[in-house]
């Protein structure tokens, strides 16, 4: 197993309790076919900064799994018929995978700042608004 840098390897090995599968690619994203579940992080990510925090945010989605309230029912919506309450739900669903990894933060007894979490939360959250 490929061994990470040390705040980083902890959410690895705490995913992988989950029985997460995460790896470096060149797209990051968290994906859940049949019963393999994996995150995805970019290769060009510093993964003791910008990486770190797209994993906990990754990991914020692993946990909406875990739980009996997610905000995935956007996903049953018909975007065609009502966009608006598709795009409302999603970005539910990304606010709620943020705040999700920012707990992670506390459990895992990481040193992040959070004014870097913070920021790099907003830069992702304001694409949803183009």
């Amino acid at each position: 197993m490929r061994k990470y840098p040390k705040q980083f390897q902890k959410v690895v090995e705490f995913l992988k309790s989950l029985d997460v599968k995460v790896m470096i690619d060149s797209v990051t994203y968290y994906r859940e076919y049949k019963d393999e579940k994996s995150i995805c992080i970019h290769r060009n990510y510093n993964l003791e900064k910008n990486g770190l925090i797209a994993l906990l945010h990754e990991a914020g989605h692993v946990l909406q799994t875990q739980s009996k309230k997610v905000y995935n029912h956007y996903k049953n919506i018909d975007d065609m018929e009502k966009p608006k309450e598709f795009n409302m739900y999603q970005f539910m669903n990304e606010v709620d995978a943020w705040n999700r990894g920012e707990k992670l933060i506390q459990l895992l007894d990481l040193d992040i700042n959070p004014k870097r979490y913070h920021k790099q939360r907003e830069e992702a959250l304001l694409t949803y608004y183009v």
